[in-house]
C-alpha cells in the first residue's frame, strides 16, 4: 500500500469522525489537504484510544502504542507501519511531534478517574489536547502556531463541553467544584481565546488565514453554552438556523 492509499484512508476517517472539519479541509487548496487529513486522522485515533474499552489497561495499551509511535517520529527512529503514522512521518518535524506527544500524555487523564483538581489543570488539559494539535495545523497552513493554539483552545472548550455527558457516564468528573462557576469561567476563557485568535490573524495576508475556518461554528456554541448551560449537562445540540451560511461565510473571510 502506498502513501496515497494511506492518505485516502485518513481522509475517510476524518469524514466519518469529524465531518465539519472534513468539510473545512475540502475548501483548502488541494496541495494543503493531504497533510491536514493525516494530522486530523491522527488526532481522531489518539482521542479515541482512551475509550476503546471499559478496561483501563486495554485503553492504556492503545494510548501507549500511539505514544511510542510518535516518539519514533520525534527521535527519527524506524516508525511502525500504520496508515496514519507512515504519512505522518513524512512531514512532521521534531517540534511538531513533541506537541503531539504532549497531547497523548495528557490523554491519559481520559482513562483514569482522577478529576481535574483546579481550573488551571482543566485549562492545561485543553491546551495540550486541542491547542497543541491546532498549533501544528496552523504551521502546516503557513500560520503562526500561537494563532492555531488560540483557535484550538476555543474549539477544545466546545468539544469538551459536548463530551460532558459521556465523561459522566464513564464515571468521570469533568469540571472541578464549584462546577457551575467553573463552567462559566471555562466558556469565557474559550471565548477570549477565540477573540484573541481573531485579532491576531486579522493582520495576516489572506493566504495565511485558513486556520480560522476550522473554528467556523465555535463562537456560536460558546455563546449558546453561556446563555444556556443546560445544553452542556444534557449534551444537547443548540439549533442553528443559518448553519450552512455560517460555514461558507467563514470560508470566504479566510
Amino acid at each position: 500500500m502506498d502513501l496515497s492509499d494511506d492518505i485516502n484512508q485518513c481522509a475517510y476517517l476524518v469524514k466519518q469522525g469529524d465531518y465539519d472539519r472534513y468539510r473545512a479541509v475540502m475548501t483548502l487548496d488541494p496541495n494543503l489537504r493531504s497533510n491536514l487529513f493525516v494530522l486530523l486522522a491522527a488526532n481522531i485515533e489518539i482521542s479515541r484510544a482512551p475509550w476503546v474499552s471499559k478496561e483501563s489497561i486495554i485503553s492504556e495499551i492503545r494510548l501507549q502504542w500511539w505514544l511510542e509511535a510518535i516518539e519514533e517520529i520525534e527521535t527519527s527512529k524506524s516508525v511502525r507501519r500504520h496508515f496514519v503514522t507512515s504519512p505522518l512521518e513524512r512531514f512532521l518535524s521534531q517540534s511538531q511531534a513533541k506537541l503531539i506527544r504532549e497531547n497523548i500524555s495528557a490523554r491519559f487523564w481520559d482513562i483514569n478517574f482522577d478529576p481535574h483538581l483546579s481550573q488551571k489543570e482543566l485549562f492545561n488539559y485543553i491546551d495540550m489536547t486541542s491547542g497543541n494539535i491546532w498549533a501544528v495545523a496552523a504551521e502546516l497552513l503557513g500560520t503562526p502556531k500561537n494563532i492555531g493554539r488560540l483557535f484550538g483552545n476555543a474549539m477544545g472548550v466546545v468539544q469538551y463541553c459536548k463530551a460532558n455527558k459521556k465523561f459522566i457516564e464513564r464515571g468521570r468528573t469533568p469540571f472541578p467544584k464549584p462546577d457551575k462557576e467553573i463552567i462559566r469561567i471555562f466558556l469565557q476563557w474559550g471565548l477570549n481565546q477565540l477573540e484573541q485568535g481573531r485579532a491576531e490573524i486579522r493582520g495576516l495576508p489572506h493566504s495565511k488565514k485558513a486556520i480560522r475556518r476550522f473554528a467556523w461554528d465555535t463562537s456560536f456554541y460558546l455563546h449558546q453554552f453561556l446563555r444556556k448551560p443546560d445544553y452542556i449537562s444534557a449534551s444537547g445540540k443548540p439549533y442553528d438556523p443559518v448553519r450552512f451560511f455560517r460555514f461558507w461565510i467563514a470560508c470566504l473571510k479566510s
